[in-house]
This record gives C-alpha cells, sequence and structure tokens, in this order.
C-alpha cells in the first residue's frame, strides 16, 4: 500500500512540474498584444521568494503601485519622447517607494525594498505573443526583501501597464471592454488561489520523501 501511495505520489509530483513549468513560462506580465517598442520602460516586481505569503505581498505592492501609477496615464500618453518619459517616472519615484513602504507596513512586512531606474537584466520574456531575449532592458525595478522570488513585470512607457494587474489584460477606456477585464480579473484571482493551494499541496507530497 505504502508504495502504491509513492507510486500515485510520483506521478502528480510529474504533473505539477509540469504544470509549474508551464505556468512560469505564461510569465506574470501584463500585455495586450502587439510588440514592446524598442524605445520603452518596463516595470519589474520582485518578490521577497516564492513563499506563497511573499507573491501575496508582491501583488499588494503590484496592484498599490499599479494604482498609483494610474494617475500618470495622461502624463504619459500624450506622444513624449523616451527622454521626456523617463523624467516624469523619476520625479515620482519618492512617492513609488513611500506606496512601497506603506503596503509592507500594512502588510505587517518588515523586509526592506529598493525601487530604482535604471538598465536591469531580464530573463527571456513573453509579451503579447512575441518572445524577447534575456538582455539588459531599461526598467523601473522594484525589489521586496531578497528579491529571490518570481516576479512581475509589464511596460511602463509606452503605458500598457495600467491593466488588470492578475490576468495581464490592458484595461479599455470603453466600458464593454471594462466588464470584460472585470471578469478576466475575477478568472486570475481564481488562479492564483489555485496557483498557491497547489504550490502547498506539492510541498505537502514533497515532504513524504524527506
Amino acid at each position: 500500500m505504502g508504495q502504491q501511495f509513492r507510486s500515485i505520489a510520483l506521478i502528480f509530483c510529474s504533473f505539477m512540474i509540469l504544470l509549474m513549468s508551464w505556468e512560469g513560462q505564461k510569465s506574470d506580465a501584463a500585455a495586450i498584444g502587439g510588440s514592446i517598442p524598442e524605445e520603452s520602460i518596463r516595470l519589474r516586481i520582485l518578490a521577497n521568494s516564492d513563499r506563497p505569503g511573499d507573491q501575496v505581498i508582491k501583488r499588494r505592492v503590484r496592484d498599490a503601485i499599479v494604482e498609483q501609477m494610474n494617475g500618470w496615464v495622461q502624463q504619459l500618453e500624450h506622444p513624449l519622447s523616451l527622454t521626456e518619459a523617463r523624467q516624469i517616472i523619476e520625479n515620482n519615484l519618492a512617492l513609488v517607494e513611500d506606496t512601497v513602504k506603506q503596503t509592507l507596513e500594512k502588510s505587517g512586512k518588515t523586509y526592506t525594498y529598493q525601487v530604482e531606474l535604471g538598465m536591469v537584466s531580464f530573463p527571456t520574456k513573453m509579451y503579447g505573443g512575441a518572445v524577447y531575449p534575456a538582455g539588459e532592458y531599461e526598467a523601473l525595478r522594484v525589489t521586496l526583501g531578497k528579491g529571490e522570488g518570481k516576479n512581475w513585470w509589464c511596460v511602463l512607457f509606452p503605458p500598457l501597464c495600467f491593466v488588470d494587474a492578475g490576468s495581464g489584460e490592458a484595461l479599455a477606456k470603453d466600458g464593454d471592454a471594462e466588464v470584460k477585464v472585470q471578469a478576466q480579473q475575477e478568472e486570475a484571482e481564481v488562479r492564483f488561489f489555485l496557483w498557491d493551494m497547489l504550490t502547498g499541496l506539492w510541498n505537502w507530497i514533497v515532504s513524504f520523501f524527506k
């Protein structure tokens, strides 16, 4: 019976590995289709770790930052040069830092954080159906704690980030599209809940083999 259980658990674990790999490849990104312009600035938020609690904090910080950035949309969506967009972001760095600080405090977290604008290393990413090679890209990077967990990212300029931060679908300006996005947001929350639950189940099964 014990051997049979281990065999079933191994099969299940293999399935979990495939599922986790697939989810990872989807990338926790916000994309609206099309491609990323050459002159662009990304936003990247790195979680402290892959523990479910740290991933929840990352999403809270992400939601707070994206909500704050909604106030920048008018400045960023008019025809701007990359230099002008960079200046707007630099002028708001202190506000982003304050948002991160307040969100961590409300969540009862005391780990460190860092907000910086510069050239940031990105692994290979999928965005709007296109694959972008690993390399150095200009980005606003928010590092939570050790920054060793999965990240969330999107394109800050041109403003493609003002989205359902979970599903990666852009918020449209018309009412019908907003209804569609709301449904996608609810679906994304369910997906995140299931992902956290599956991660916990994986850790429980692995404990039997230790």
